[in-house]
């Protein structure tokens, strides 16, 4: 009976595995390659944003200054959640099980 489970378990990890490796067929490189230079750009705008001399300016370019800061942070962190690394919910029930089954 243990041998029976053994082998239905193992070859349904190998299966998960599988067909886990084949869906990823995307190509994140452009994409973070893309990221990271808009994401030197926003940085560079933030100290040149930083070394400029508000006294000197009126209220309305203040206001849109501001506006842009805020955009600007907001895109920033869209960036940061792309980089959030996820763990589908099969494989969170096959680590388990396997916890379970070793423990």
């Amino acid at each position: 009976m243990k041998k029976i489970r053994h082998s239905i378990l193992t070859s349904f990890t190998f299966l998960v595995f599988a067909l886990t490796a084949t869906a990823s067929d995307t190509t994140p490189n452009a994409d973070f390659l893309y990221n990271e230079k808009r994401v030197a750009e926003l940085e560079d705008r933030v100290y040149q944003i930083a070394d400029m001399n508000f006294s000197n300016m009126d209220k309305e370019e203040q206001q849109t200054i501001k506006t842009e800061l805020k955009e600007i942070k907001k895109e920033l962190k869209q960036v940061s959640l792309d980089r959030e690394v996820s763990i589908s919910v099969g494989a969170i029930i096959i680590i388990l099980l396997l916890l379970i089954i070793i423990l």
